[in-house]
């Protein structure tokens, strides 16, 4: 299960790489988008310790591209 989750972890990040997020309405909605997206990717079994489980590229992407100015 764990190169599914690298793949989504890639594929759907490199996707949402090319959408333009000028737009502050934009931007909060890939951020909402995103994260439902992770909490299903989360949501999938996993033998890894990490925390939060299934973490990856995704992961980074949500953290270069909204930091903590989303929803402030």
């Amino acid at each position: 299960m764990k190169q599914v989750v690298i793949i989504f972890h890639s594929q759907i990040s490199e996707a949402f790489s090319h959408l333009d997020i000028s737009s502050p309405h934009a931007k909060q909605r890939m951020y909402c988008d995103v994260q439902h997206i992770l909490a299903c990717i989360r949501s999938l079994p996993s033998d890894s310790k990490s925390n939060p489980p299934n973490w990856g590229q995704l992961d980074e992407f949500v953290a270069k591209n909204f930091g903590e100015e989303v929803g402030q």
